[in-house]
C-alpha cells in the first residue's frame, strides 16, 4: 500500500468537489470504505466505464423465466467508438419468449432467412442483401443486446447450422456508420463456450452462415 499525502491545496479541491456536486458528509464517509474507490481509480484509467443503474431497463423488462418485453424503438447502444446510427427500425415495446420450437416475438416466431443467393455456396454483399431485406420484418440492435443479456432465452439451434458451422445471426433493423463512411451491422455469435456479439462491414460477403433474424408474417 502506498502512502499518499495530501496537502492543503488537494484536499480543498476535494472538499470543493464534493460541494459542487452536492455530496454530504455520510456520501464522502461511504465513498472512504471498502474498494469503491478502486471502481472510481478504474474509470478514471479507462478500464471501466460509469453506466446509469436504468441503461438496461430502459431497453427490456424481465416478465417471468422465459419471457421478457424489449424496448424496440429505444436508442441503440453503438458498436464501437465513433459509431452514429444510419437506420434503426422498430418502435414500441414488444414481447420476446422463448418456447419448445423456438423464440417469439409478439407471438410470432423469429426464423432464420437466407436469401437465395446466400445459398448452395453462393454469396452477395452485404448492401445487396440489405436491399432484398427491405420492407421485411428485420429485428434491431435492441432485440440483440436483450438476448445476450438473457442468453437463456436464445434458442440451440442459433449455435450451429445443420452442418455444424457457427451461425452468424444478423440484426439488420439497426445499422451503424463509422465517420460518415463505412456501414455495419451487428451480429449475435456463439464462440468459445458463450454467446458474443460483434459487427460486420457491409461491403463484406454474406454466406449461408449468416443468416437475418426476421420475425415470421
Amino acid at each position: 500500500m502506498s502512502e499518499i499525502m495530501l496537502d492543503v491545496g488537494q484536499a480543498n479541491e476535494l472538499k470543493m468537489a464534493f460541494m459542487r456536486n452536492d455530496w454530504t458528509n455520510d456520501e464522502v464517509k461511504r465513498l472512504s470504505e471498502g474498494n469503491l474507490l478502486a471502481g472510481v481509480r478504474a474509470v478514471l484509467s479507462g478500464t471501466a466505464k460509469i453506466k446509469p443503474v436504468n441503461e438496461d431497463a430502459n431497453r427490456f423488462v424481465t416478465l417471468n423465466e422465459t419471457t421478457i418485453a424489449v424496448n424496440r424503438g429505444a436508442a441503440p447502444n453503438l458498436p464501437f467508438n465513433g459509431a452514429v446510427v444510419e437506420q434503426h427500425v422498430g418502435e414500441g415495446w414488444s414481447i420476446l419468449e422463448k418456447r419448445a420450437d423456438g423464440l417469439y416475438l409478439d407471438w410470432k416466431k423469429i426464423v432464420l432467412f437466407l436469401s437465395k443467393r446466400q445459398k448452395n455456396g453462393k454469396w452477395l454483399k452485404g448492401y445487396e442483401l440489405r436491399e432484398e431485406l427491405t420492407d421485411k420484418p428485420v429485428l434491431n440492435a435492441n432485440i440483440l443486446d436483450s438476448i445476450l443479456i438473457n442468453t437463456h432465452l436464445i434458442p440451440e439451434d442459433w449455435k450451429k447450422d445443420e452442418n455444424g458451422n457457427i451461425r452468424y445471426v444478423f440484426f439488420w433493423g439497426s445499422i451503424f456508420r463509422y465517420s460518415d463512411r463505412d456501414l455495419y451491422v451487428r451480429y449475435l455469435c456463439f464462440s468459445g463456450g458463450r454467446w458474443r456479439s460483434y459487427c460486420h462491414w457491409l461491403d463484406h460477403d454474406w454466406d449461408d452462415s449468416n443468416p437475418a433474424a426476421l420475425r415470421a408474417s
